[in-house]
């Protein structure tokens, strides 16, 4: 029965995926093995979307995963949870008194998980331990090597394993149809840490552990200082590209990321003055009462006719976009309902977007259970006064497929709509105000020039800037 479970609730995760995030990337499949046994270490920024997306995303394989404890042993959730190959570990927070209990049931956690690596199955793990909204990597820990090493032990050292660093990054993750990239990087096994890892166990779980560490780094968007967070993000969006894929922007913001931090320790002044320019910049729109969406766009009228061109074509594919929004209206609908019902603020005054997008999700589906296949029915009760049985039967076969494909294909398009009128919105307001907005991206274009003198003067430094 888990083997089913997993199955039907893994298409489940993908297409809840693909319905919540507007797109998602990812880079490096070719590192997941097709085969054997390994082991997915990655960051943790989102809560439970994290495992969603690393169970549906990555690769054919069914992965089994190491979570907290108090997941596994929830009466209901707990039951769903383990079916999906979830292993629970006690986390030392939660044991403050009682480091023996823990230590026992880490170890019954990798027992439980060895006959899985010998079986050539796939393990993920969250190696931070937590998930957090800190915008650095935390210290990874050194569970995710010793599950391995206890297996390749249990194989006197002939599994052949492999640890894959997985990296996630979100454009906004507070908000639905944020953008997600996700990156997997290079494996390594005990053979590339130590030529005599039986030998060796303490120096090869250290070893390994401060290598996922710094792979996992090169992965994200890493800012150590969160003082220089927002500095950060608003000069990588000043030399940013939104047409570009997701891959270049995040390598983009790691480069204007390293950049500062380097520069915060070697020549602050610089980064004060380039603080400053910015916030002159930011005061001038305000006071022109622009946005730099107006002011970024170099060749107004172009963009103009693309975008009219766009709502147009749009429009041509209403009958289409009415087709998903009706088939969705009620899934949509429960979804919007069960939003602020889960709405919660956490201490220092923000919200638990997290479980407010998590009952939104099941709301939703809870509501095309329901919906899906009476619609399906009513369907086949109307094809078939006209068509007969095996006609309406066809028929209702074929609109029971297409009610999900619709139902994004309708969100997608939405996206794109919105998109469009924006840039429109832009466009006009650009064209309306054009001796404040030339002027503003005079400025604008400068302030580029000295953010990509930045990048340049990093890296030339070199080793020093590394």
């Amino acid at each position: 029965m888990s083997e089913w479970f997993y199955w039907c609730g893994r298409a489940l995760l993908n297409q809840t995926s693909r319905l919540y995030y507007r797109r998602i990337e990812v880079t490096g499949r070719e590192h997941i093995p097709a085969v054997g046994p390994a082991i997915l270490v990655a960051n943790h920024p989102n809560s439970v979307a994290d495992a969603f997306l690393l169970a549906s995303q990555l690769t054919p394989r069914k992965i089994n995963f190491i979570a907290k404890e108090s997941i596994t042993r929830a009466p209901v959730v707990g039951w769903v949870v383990r079916q999906f190959g979830l292993v629970g570990v006690a986390r030392a927070m939660e044991y403050e008194n009682r480091r023996e209990l823990a230590r026992q049931r880490n170890q019954a956690a990798i027992h439980t998980c060895i006959p899985r690596l010998l079986a050539g199955e796939l393990l993920a793990i969250f190696g931070e331990g937590i998930s957090t909204d800190a915008r650095h990597l935390h210290i990874i820990r050194k569970g995710a090597l010793r599950f391995g090493y206890a297996a390749e032990k249990a194989a006197d050292f002939r599994l052949g394993l492999r640890w894959i660093p997985v990296g996630f990054t979100y454009s906004a993750k507070q908000h639905f149809r944020s953008d997600v990239l996700i990156r997997v990087g290079q494996p390594f096994s005990l053979a590339d840490l130590d030529p005599d890892p039986a030998a060796h166990e303490a120096l090869v779980l250290q070893s390994g552990t401060q290598r996922l560490q710094r792979d996992l780094e090169a992965l994200i968007v890493n800012i150590e200082t969160e003082g220089l967070a927002g500095l950060i993000d608003k000069l990588a969006e000043l030399v940013a590209n939104p047409a570009s894929p997701l891959t270049a922007q995040v390598v983009r913001h790691q480069r204007v990321a390293r950049a500062v931090g380097y520069f915060n320790q070697t020549r602050p002044e610089r980064l004060t003055h380039l603080a400053e320019a910015l916030q002159r910049y930011e005061r001038q729109l305000a006071r022109a009462d622009l946005s730099d969406d107006v002011i970024r766009q170099r060749h107004p009228l172009p963009v103009l006719w693309k975008n009219l061109g766009g709502v147009l074509r749009s429009s041509l594919l209403m009958v289409l976009n009415l087709y998903g929004w009706a088939n969705s209206f009620i899934p949509r609908w429960s979804a919007a309902f069960a939003r602020p019902l889960a709405r919660r603020q956490l201490p220092g005054g923000q919200m638990d977007v997290t479980k407010e997008a998590f009952f939104a999700s099941l709301a939703a589906w809870l509501g095309a259970a329901v919906a899906f296949p009476l619609q399906t029915y009513f369907v086949y009760l109307w094809a078939e006064a006209s068509i007969g049985f095996r006609g309406a039967a066809g028929l209702a076969t074929v609109y029971a497929l297409s009610l999900i494909p619709s139902w994004r294909l309708f969100v997608r398009r939405r996206d794109i709509l919105r998109e469009q009128f924006a840039n429109l919105r832009d466009t006009l307001v650009f064209l309306l105000r054009p001796r404040h907005a030339v002027r503003l991206q005079v400025v604008r274009r400068r302030l580029q020039r000295e953010v990509r003198h930045l990048l340049t003067d990093f890296e030339a430094a070199g080793p020093r800037a590394a």
